[in-house]
């Protein structure tokens, strides 16, 4: 007997198997399929104990005989019954309804490539948290981008590098370098930036499920504070366990201008504050919000046996796709790139590119029709942005337990720190973490 969970949630027939029924009503390009089989791929942390239960599947779809020669692949993103509260309470339903109501609207790269997925189908509910997206599958043509940045970053510790570089690139010289990918990115996100800069449109009730919307308004402090009595109540957590010292090997080795920042930042929290900089009359646009190399996944080399310099994609003209909008919103466009490079960018590689990869940046925002940032803002946004950005990722990390999360929080206070230094920031120049 098949088991349904919602309506707008897949039928299943086992833990799977969905229901090809289900299929055939929801995805009108999928009418001759037989059966639905999936596996979990969710990380471990959102792997279910039932394939059902899982975060991320990877669907195969088997046609009837006489169908479609081949057997098809997708990707199905969804909010497992045990995860409704949570989704419910982050708003995660929201990247369902970015891909129906936004994403269709995202000008086209130079490439006349979208970089966002294509979406067969995506419904959300921020009501209850529900949410399923059936989006194409990625991972024959694309690689996450994040690989490429070197093993630096903590999600790179356990991977196998060199092989999964080796197995997407044929050759040393077709392997993009990490300014090759920053800069392609962020020519991508430039498109999404300004197809909604200082857009009103977003500022009506429809969209009050865009993270922060209701702030650029006026409204909404109560949630504003909410957020930021979190990151208070963490960093309270962190310095009463700083304060014990109860185990010397899960403390952080500060950098005492960066804890400056961060303790100045944390007496500083205003609505006030948060007003000021960011309102109608600001240079507000959609952002992602969780902007990380993790995210984006780029072209490889074409995958066959035979292959030929012409049918290897260029260095500067690999295409992309942007995933994992749970955190889209409004707020700065530029701050989103300074999140992403903080994340993943090696500081010595950054001190040799950044500023050209910002003002490539800025200069693809002014051939889309921004006429009104100017360079300065620009460079302030994505330094002081990104910077207030981070913080608030930093003293989450800083408040998790365990010697394994002690390094992540090591790692992004060192990256932070060489930021600030190369930048000149002293705490007299920041004014809160933005949430």
């Amino acid at each position: 007997m098949t088991e349904t969970s919602s309506p707008s949630m897949p039928g299943w027939i086992d833990d799977s198997h969905i229901d090809p029924a289900w299929i055939k009503e929801k995805l009108p390009d999928f009418q001759h399929v037989s059966e639905c089989a999936a596996i979990d791929i969710s990380n471990d942390r959102r792997r279910g104990e039932k394939v059902r239960d899982g975060a991320t599947l990877l669907l195969t779809l088997t046609p009837v005989k006489d169908g479609y020669a081949e057997p098809t692949t997708m990707v199905a993103k969804q909010v497992a019954p045990s995860g409704l509260q949570l989704s419910c309470k982050l708003g995660l339903a929201r990247e369902a309804m970015f891909y129906n109501e936004l994403a269709p609207k995202v000008k086209l790269s130079s490439l006349n490539e979208s970089c966002i997925p294509n979406i067969y189908y995506s419904h959300g509910d921020m009501s209850d948290g529900s949410k399923i997206v059936f989006m194409e599958d990625l991972s024959s043509r694309y690689i996450d981008s994040g690989i490429l940045f070197g093993p630096g970053n903590p999600n790179n510790w356990s991977r196998d590098l060199e092989t999964k570089i080796g197995n997407a690139y044929h050759t040393p010289s077709s392997i993009p370098t990490s300014f090759e990918v920053a800069n392609q990115t962020f020519l991508a996100i430039a498109n999404v930036h300004a197809t909604f800069w200082k857009d009103s449109e977003l500022l009506q009730e429809k969209y009050n499920w865009l993270r922060g919307s209701s702030w650029i308004s006026g409204k909404g402090e109560d949630t504003w504070w909410a957020s930021q009595r979190m990151l208070q109540s963490m960093w309270e957590k962190y310095l009463e366990r700083e304060r014990k010292k109860e185990d010397e090997t899960e403390s952080i080795q500060w950098d005492p201008n960066l804890r400056d920042i961060v303790e100045k930042a944390m007496k500083c929290i205003s609505w006030e504050s948060h007003r000021k900089r960011l309102n109608v009359d600001s240079h507000f646009c959609l952002v992602h919000g969780d902007f990380w190399p993790g995210n984006v996944m780029i072209e490889k080399d074409e995958t066959r046996t035979t292959v030929s310099s012409s049918t290897i994609p260029t260095k500067d003209s690999r295409d992309l796709r942007m995933l994992d909008w749970e955190m889209v919103g409004l707020g700065s466009g530029p701050q989103d790139l300074g999140q992403y490079v903080l994340s993943n960018m090696d500081p010595r590689e950054r001190r040799e590119c950044e500023e050209q990869l910002i003002r490539n940046y800025y200069e693809k925002l002014v051939q889309l029709g921004v006429r009104d940032l100017s360079w300065e803002y620009c460079w302030s946004e994505y330094t002081i942005g990104g910077l207030e950005r981070w913080l608030w990722f930093l003293v989450y990390f800083c408040s998790q337990e365990g010697p394994v999360m002690v390094k992540w929080a090591q790692f992004f206070h060192n990256q932070i720190k060489e930021f600030v230094h190369d930048h000149n920031i002293r705490p007299e120049h920041i004014t809160q973490p933005r949430p």
